[in-house]
């Protein structure tokens, strides 16, 4: 009888505590839910439009990881839907961490190389969420962006993936002095 309930708390325990391992992403990033409007984050600054899609920074947020912080996040609406992360990155220590985190997490990636490009995709997915992490070594940069595939799946994919040039040269404006640091994935 002790077996059995031991076998049952166990049991429970890896239904209960699985999902939860997943839960992050499939929810949304830095605290946004994927599918939200933008009317529900009045921290955010819009940096530019193009067509239905809407890019926003949050002024006051700097975020590190590899302990080092990451030059540029940028939030992805799509008729003021939350739909896409882009992230820039600032070093090879960077880049290697997140791959490795995200290998560790989600398994190994599909990888593929474009030696004309000189770039390198590795991407994951989980549920609704497709995970693309990318190098291009002739420039020396690193990128990661986050998909909620539901509603990227409705853009052109060109259209998804060109960022409007200079963008990530382009610092929001602070709303005031109060910066704040943290983890960019918990």
């Amino acid at each position: 009888m002790k077996y059995y309930r031991m076998f049952g708390v166990l049991l429970l325990l890896l239904i209960f505590c699985t999902p939860a391992a997943g839960y992050d992403l499939q929810q949304g990033v830095h605290g946004m839910k994927w599918g939200s409007f933008i009317s529900q984050y009045d921290n955010l600054t819009k940096v530019h439009q193009v067509n239905q899609v809407t890019y926003y920074a949050n002024s006051n947020m700097i975020y590190q990881t590899a302990r080092q912080p990451v030059p540029a996040v940028f939030y992805g609406f799509y008729r003021d839907k939350f739909f896409a992360v882009f992230i820039k990155l600032s070093s090879p220590n960077q880049f290697v961490q997140l791959q490795r985190d995200f290998t560790k997490k989600h398994g190994k990636p599909r990888t593929t190389r474009d030696a004309a490009a000189g770039q390198t995709v590795y991407r994951w997915k989980q549920g609704d969420v497709k995970i693309k992490l990318k190098i291009k070594e002739s420039s020396g940069d690193y990128k990661m962006a986050f998909y909620y595939v539901p509603l990227a799946a409705k853009l052109n994919l060109e259209q998804l993936e060109n960022l409007p040039p200079g963008i990530y040269d382009n610092d929001p404006p602070k709303k005031d002095g109060s910066v704040k640091t943290a983890p960019l994935l918990e």
